[in-house]
C-alpha cells in the first residue's frame, strides 16, 4: 500500500480554542467523510485465461481503460468513484466493490463509529474471466465541529485475489465458502493527533468485518457466492498534556536524585 497522508488543519480555528490554562474536556467532534474508488491510471486487471496482468488507462469505462472495470456513482473525491464492477457472470449481476461515505459524532472517550462503508459483491465468476487486481481507494476525514479540521486524505493500494471456485481452494479459507477470496491493504489510515489547551486528542481508524468479512491483520477475507460488508471505524480519545510547571519539578527532583546519588 502507498499511503498519502495530507492534513490541512484550520489554523484559526485551533487558535481561537487555545489559550485557557485548564480548559473542559472537548466532549465530541462532529465529521464529515468522502471516499471513492480511482479510475485514474493507477488499477489493473486479471485475465485468469493466461495469468496476465492489464493495467488500465486513466477512465471510467471500459471501452476508455481498455481493462475491463466500470466505475460509476456519486463523485466525492477527485476521479473517485462509490462503485468499481468487473466481470458479470450473465446471472445476478456483476461481481464489484461499492463504499458509502458516512458522517456522525465521535465521542471522547467513547465506542468506535462507523465512518464509511464497503460492500463486496463476490459471485462466482466462469473461468476464463477478467477480475480485479489491484486498485486504489482515496479517502478523506473531516472535523467539523467544535472546529473545522482537514480534511486529512490518504490513498491506499489494495491487491485482490479471486480464487478459483473449480479444483479445490487453496487454504486458508477461514469464512468455509466454495472459496473465500481475499485483499490485502498493507496498513490502515495514519492516526490524527492534535492539541486544544494542554490536551491531546487522537482520532484512530480500523477496519471491522460484518457478515461475510474477516480482518485478519491486512489480510480481509471475503465470503464466495455473496455480498459482504466492512466497516471502516473511528474513535477518539484524549490524554492531558502535564503542565509546563509540573515538568519542571519533575526534571529538577530527578537532577536532585542525580547530585544525591554522585555525593555518595
Amino acid at each position: 500500500m502507498k499511503s498519502k497522508k495530507t492534513l490541512l488543519a484550520a489554523v484559526g480555528g485551533l487558535a481561537l480554542l487555545t489559550g485557557s490554562a485548564q480548559a473542559a474536556l472537548i466532549a465530541s467532534f462532529d465529521f464529515d467523510t468522502a471516499s471513492g474508488w480511482l479510475a485514474d491510471g493507477s488499477a489493473q486487471t486479471r485475465n485468469s485465461a493466461n495469468n496476465s496482468i492489464i493495467n488500465c488507462a486513466a477512465g471510467a469505462l471500459p471501452g476508455t481503460n481498455g481493462c475491463g472495470l466500470t466505475f460509476s456513482g456519486a463523485q466525492e473525491v477527485t476521479d473517485g468513484y462509490n462503485t468499481v464492477d468487473w466481470f458479470s457472470n450473465g446471472g445476478v449481476g456483476p461481481s464489484g466493490l461499492d463504499i458509502v461515505s458516512l458522517s456522525g459524532t465521535l465521542i471522547t472517550g467513547g465506542a468506535w463509529v462507523d465512518t464509511g462503508i464497503i460492500t463486496h459483491r463476490n459471485f462466482i465468476l466462469p473461468s476464463p474471466a477478467t477480475t480485479l487486481h489491484t486498485l486504489d481507494l482515496m479517502s478523506e476525514f473531516s472535523i467539523t465541529s467544535p472546529l473545522l479540521l482537514g480534511p486529512a486524505s490518504d490513498t491506499f493500494d489494495i491487491s485482490f485475489v479471486e480464487t478459483p471456485n473449480q479444483g479445490g481452494c487453496p487454504p486458508p479459507n477461514p469464512l468455509g465458502s466454495s472459496c473465500d477470496d481475499a485483499f490485502t491493504i498493507d496498513g490502515l489510515p495514519e492516526a490524527i493527533v492534535f492539541e486544544i489547551d494542554g490536551i491531546t486528542y487522537t482520532i484512530e481508524f480500523r477496519l471491522f468485518g460484518g457478515d461475510g468479512f474477516i480482518v485478519a491483520d491486512n489480510t480481509l477475507y471475503t465470503r464466495e457466492d455473496e455480498e459482504n460488508t466492512l466497516f471502516v471505524q473511528a474513535r477518539v480519545t484524549a490524554r492531558q498534556v502535564p503542565e509546563p510547571a509540573t515538568l519542571g519539578i519533575l526534571g529538577l527532583g530527578l537532577l536532585l536524585l542525580n547530585r544525591r546519588k554522585l555525593m555518595k
